[in-house]
């Protein structure tokens, strides 16, 4: 006699307790929403809404480099508000108030991240500078973003993905295993500091070393950009997919401290990883 059959015959009361938990169940979506972001000089192209929960966030880029960031706003933030938000990201030295970085693409469409969605408001903004000081914002690459409220309770858990390294974010240091694995991985990214912080991943080029890439007046000769999570607020956690073949990288951030302005490199924020 099966288990399902046991419970039936003696009690009708553990029936009706197994047949709710079971529909509950498959209610509740096991996999993550994909939400495909396009970005072009001037523009930004997205969903209007999404479904809160853990969100597979991929960044197209048509032309150009872009950093493209999710922030989040209070869920009361009007128009005026995300456009005056907007518009301070280009002198700010951190996030404006009242957002939060919640993450993104520093790479494009190199790597995937999973970022966490509540109901509320949220603008994507490009942060990177253009030739003439300013972020990519300020001339029309930002998109609104609302997210949804279920109808029922709970219908929108989903599960992050299973996380191979854990990487934990300070002011100002990366904290954490400097041995990873090789192939397909998923960095749990958790900033536990008092600032923004983003993580950067570089693969040296054979024979080059830190010290040389440190110094090098274009790094970008010895080493070649693998992946990375744009910035990320204070207590806040997203997840970055890469993929390592065997060498040596480095993780930084160029994040600007809020006191001084010097990138978070400069105080200290960068890590030697070995993939063996």
């Amino acid at each position: 006699m099966g288990c399902a059959e046991f419970v039936m015959r003696r009690s009708p009361l553990l029936v009706m307790m197994w047949s709710l938990a079971s529909c509950r169940d498959a209610a509740r979506p096991n996999t993550r929403a994909e939400l495909l972001v396009t970005v072009r000089t001037g523009a930004i192209t997205a969903p209007d809404s999404v479904q809160p929960g853990w969100t597979s966030v991929r960044v197209e880029e048509v032309n150009d480099r872009h950093i493209v960031v999710l922030f989040r706003l209070p869920a009361t933030a009007t128009t005026a508000a995300v456009t005056a938000f907007v518009a301070a990201l280009d002198t700010a030295p951190a996030t404006p108030q009242p957002g939060v970085a919640i993450g993104g693409s520093e790479v494009g469409g190199r790597s995937e991240v999973v970022l966490h969605l509540t109901p509320g408001v949220y603008v994507f903004a490009c942060v990177r500078r253009g030739n003439d000081g300013h972020r990519h914002a300020s001339s029309g690459e930002s998109r609104l973003l609302h997210v949804q409220r279920y109808a029922t309770a709970n219908a929108g858990d989903t599960v992050p993905p299973r996380a191979t390294h854990d990487v934990r974010m300070v002011d100002f240091a990366y904290v954490g295993p400097d041995h990873w694995a090789a192939g397909p991985q998923w960095l749990r990214i958790a900033n536990t500091g008092t600032q923004d912080h983003q993580l950067r991943l570089a693969r040296l080029r054979d024979g080059a070393s830190p010290q040389a890439w440190l110094a090098a007046d274009n790094p970008d000769t010895l080493a070649t950009t693998v992946a990375g999570m744009a910035r990320v607020g204070p207590g806040e956690v997203a997840y970055l997919q890469v993929v390592l073949t065997r060498g040596t990288y480095i993780e930084y951030c160029l994040v600007a401290d809020v006191a001084t302005h010097r990138p978070h490199i400069e105080l200290g924020m960068l890590r030697v990883i070995q993939v063996p």
